[in-house]
């Protein structure tokens, strides 16, 4: 089902007309991830540096926001990428095969292509959901292995579907944080019971998105994190997820230098990527409220996320770790 989700998320942002007069302007394949820039009729901006005053100049309507976006990069090859298309890269995240290259890096490359003209239509709504379980959470079900988040949990039992071996005893947790591993095939037995299920946005890139979807309780609250997960969010939302966390180039610049040097993770947050979230409604094992919206702190009632009957990918939304990218 990960491919009828991308197809869904490239329907989408054509009826948007995300389409409508871009073209690539970058793209950089670096070791730990790829990142794409477009530019689009009477763009100014790309290419330049952004600051705090650039971000802050942005509207609801994506006017000013960098058309940028990133995704992990698996291992192999790069395809030729000099001189190609939108229509080319948006069919490489569609799983078409390139002329040259590894099929996965061409897909990862796809993906940051749509998560580029995902940009000015997602308002990200600044937090981490992962910083932000409930205490009532007693079990995390995990679709790949997020090493450092887990030093933000308490007293909780994870349980990580990942594809490689892993050795437990090198995944450091804080005390009352039990961490076991299981593969793909057992899935389903991971997601029994889970309260809260975070899924991977390298699913996008590898496969195993609607799987992991299709297969978390219909009670937990389900995140798709990572930054190759920065797409469209109705679509996500249709296949079974809760809230998509992702990010927000805010300096292409700094970004696609530390692309370039191999950033991954904190490294590109520290360059200029924003974590991110957008939430379909209320969610049950994490506080998404926005800082000064919670108890006794004075605000303006407001509804802070998208009616599942009505959802639109720029009503709503924030920022999260970033563990894929």
């Amino acid at each position: 089902m990960s491919d009828a989700v991308v197809r869904a998320v490239v329907d989408a942002l054509r009826e948007r007309g995300a389409f409508d007069g871009v073209a690539v302007d970058h793209v950089t394949v670096g070791d730990a991830a790829v990142f794409v820039e477009l530019r689009g009729d009477g763009d100014e901006r790309n290419g330049t540096d952004w600051n705090e005053a650039d971000r802050n100049e942005t509207n609801r309507n994506g006017a000013d926001v960098p058309r940028a976006g990133l995704a992990h990069r698996p291992p192999g090859p790069a395809p030729a990428v000099e001189g190609v298309d939108i229509e080319t890269l948006v069919a490489w995240a569609l799983g078409e095969a390139p002329t040259d290259g590894d099929a996965a890096v061409a897909r990862a490359v796809g993906v940051a292509t749509l998560n580029a003209l995902s940009a000015p239509f997602v308002d990200w709504r600044d937090g981490d959901p992962m910083e932000r379980l409930s205490a009532d959470v007693e079990t995390i079900a995990t679709v790949g292995l997020f090493r450092p988040a887990f030093r933000k949990f308490d007293a909780v039992d994870v349980r990580v579907v990942e594809r490689d071996p892993v050795d437990v005893a090198e995944v450091e947790t804080p005390p009352g944080v039990t961490v076991s591993v299981v593969p793909p095939a057992d899935t389903a037995v991971a997601m029994a019971g889970a309260d809260v299920v975070f899924v991977t946005g390298s699913t996008l890139v590898y496969g195993g998105l609607g799987e992991a979807l299709a297969a978390a309780p219909a009670e937990a609250t389900v995140v798709v994190v990572g930054a190759s997960a920065s797409l469209l969010p109705d679509p996500l939302f249709a296949a079974g997820a809760d809230v998509v966390a992702g990010a927000a180039v805010d300096d292409p610049v700094r970004v696609r230098a530390a692309v370039e040097a191999g950033a991954c993770g904190t490294d590109l947050h520290d360059a200029g990527v924003r974590k991110g979230y957008v939430a379909a409604a209320p969610t049950a094992g994490i506080d998404l409220t926005p800082a000064g919206h919670r108890a006794g702190d004075d605000h303006d009632d407001h509804d802070d996320h998208i009616d599942r009957d009505d959802r639109d990918g720029g009503a709503v939304a924030d920022t999260t770790d970033t563990p894929d990218p």
